[in-house]
């Protein structure tokens, strides 16, 4: 009953409720066929009173037949049972058994005063493979998902599915808020792994959350109740407005930047970040375009939301990464040391793969440490959550920078906590409304600020006006990106832009 061996706990004194109500059932089963073969015997006996051997026979068949309908009848109840209280896509328990699991945990600790944790795991994106990789292939991951939670539980554990991508994990052996947050954290590893289903390869995050016996509830609908505020909280914390009001993933758009990839349709264009004191060039940003025929380029907005939760984005930021590291190459060739600046989504830094991929190009690229910086972008599947600290290091032992794009969006301030940060770009959309929004203005200020006082370096994007660049010229930040500095343009155009003394700024 209990994922994996051992003897469930919670049962040396209490019968399990479920448990007793099959033995009931079973037992009535056997009463119910035993009184009906009775009645047969003695009629046949009736029949063949005359004749006591057949009288013998009768009776024997009668027994064998009696023993025959009850173990049919007992394996009907058994299976019966295991499917009432069963997942039939994954084997795990279901929402009943669940609850049955759950009493047995309260009255254990009731008996121990020992803590348990209830673990809830909604799935980010689940929806996405469904609607492009097709329904069969949801399937497969969840019944995947199942055998690696249940690997990296313990006996006595249970986890179970209780919605289309919901699963709770009841741990006894996770008895504080850091203990959980360990356990929370494997079972995320475990599910960021990509899925290989039917030669493609596939990547879902999740949103967490937990509560612990008896300190938030003393009740499984408290404690179930306490556990999805937290997972929606951290749900919220993940998502901009923007990604909240996107509608589904568009499986064409998907399948037409994989043969993008293929084919060399995608471009990469820079957009110069300039010194708002001295107005030097200290960098440029890379940004992806994809070339269509006849219609020149798409923006990102167009297809990026449609990737960012498939392999496809990973591929799609190493093209750019190899790209900016061989244009930063390039200027300083033509004598102009300037940094590239790539962006990043939020989950790609808890992906090995990732790492592995970005050392490579390092490895292969002549630049200097500092160089490349990656913006990492605070929206989509588990913006804000932990983070691999085993990679967040490797990246920084390889000379890279880490900036908070988009500064100011709901995921931004929890990133803050947690990102080893060289820099912060604040959010285009704030800095928009610089001499026409009092309350942007005092976001920004208020950016600038903490971006100092973490000692970050500061980056306002979106800089279009005279206005905007002297007003934040006087707030101290560091660096301005936009249309008023110069629009994105390829890199051998940038290196001439550069040779031009490019265009006094002020």
């Amino acid at each position: 009953m209990y994922c994996g061996s051992g003897p469930d706990p919670g049962q040396n004194e209490d019968e399990v409720t479920i448990r007793s109500r099959r033995h009931l059932s079973g037992t009535f089963a056997w009463a119910l066929a035993l009184a009906a073969l009775t009645v047969v015997a003695g009629l046949l006996a009736s029949v063949f009173r005359d004749t006591p051997n057949r009288v013998l026979v009768a009776l024997a068949l009668t027994a064998f037949v009696a023993g025959a309908s009850g173990i049919v009848l007992n394996w009907r109840l058994g299976r019966a049972h295991v499917h009432a209280l069963r997942d039939p896509l994954t084997g795990l328990p279901n929402r009943l058994l669940l609850e049955d699991r759950i009493e047995q945990a309260l009255r254990r600790s009731q008996r121990t005063g020992e803590s348990f944790t209830l673990i809830v795991v909604d799935l980010d994106g689940f929806k996405d493979v469904n609607d492009v990789r097709g329904h069969g292939a949801g399937d497969a991951v969840l019944r995947t998902l199942a055998r690696r939670f249940e690997s990296i539980l313990r006996t006595g554990d249970t986890v179970a599915r209780v919605g289309g991508d919901e699963f709770v994990v009841l741990t006894l052996g996770a008895r504080n808020d850091d203990q959980a947050e360990a356990l929370a954290g494997r079972l995320r590893h475990a599910l960021r792994r990509p899925f290989r289903i039917a030669g493609a390869s596939i990547e879902i995050d999740a949103s967490i959350g937990w509560a612990i016996y008896p300190a938030d509830g003393v009740t499984s609908d408290e404690l179930l109740t306490r556990a999805d505020g937290r997972m929606y909280a951290t749900k919220r914390d993940s998502f901009d407005d923007e990604i909240l009001l996107r509608r589904g993933v568009d499986a064409s758009i998907v399948h037409a930047v994989e043969s993008a990839l293929e084919r060399d349709e995608l471009a990469v264009v820079y957009q110069p970040i300039i010194h708002l004191q001295s107005g030097a060039p200290r960098a440029a940003e890379a940004l992806v375009r994809r070339i269509l025929p006849d219609r020149g380029l798409q923006l990102p907005s167009d297809f990026v939301p449609h990737v960012e939760r498939t392999p496809v984005v990973r591929e799609m930021t190493f093209l750019v990464v190899a790209d900016a590291l061989r244009s930063a190459a390039l200027w300083r060739e033509a004598g102009h040391e300037l940094g590239v600046s790539v962006n990043v989504p939020y989950r790609l830094l808890d992906d090995p793969q990732f790492g592995d991929g970005i050392a490579r190009l390092m490895r292969a690229a002549d630049v200097q440490p500092g160089v490349l910086t990656l913006d990492v972008v605070p929206a989509g599947p588990g913006a804000g959550g932990a983070l691999d600290g085993e990679l967040l290091r490797r990246l920084s032992s390889l000379g890279i920078r880490l900036s908070l794009d988009d500064g100011g969006r709901a995921a931004s301030f929890s990133a803050l906590r947690v990102l080893p940060l060289d820099e912060l770009k604040i959010d285009a959309g704030f800095v928009h409304g610089l001499g026409r929004s009092l309350t942007d203005a005092a976001l920004v200020h208020g950016m600038i600020d903490i971006g100092h006082a973490l000692g970050l370096e500061v980056v306002a994007e979106g800089v279009e006006t005279r206005e905007a660049w002297h007003v934040l010229a006087d707030w101290g930040c560091d660096y301005a990106q936009g249309f008023y500095v110069a629009s994105p343009r390829s890199a051998a155009d940038l290196v001439t832009w550069l040779d031009a003394a490019w265009p006094a700024v002020a």
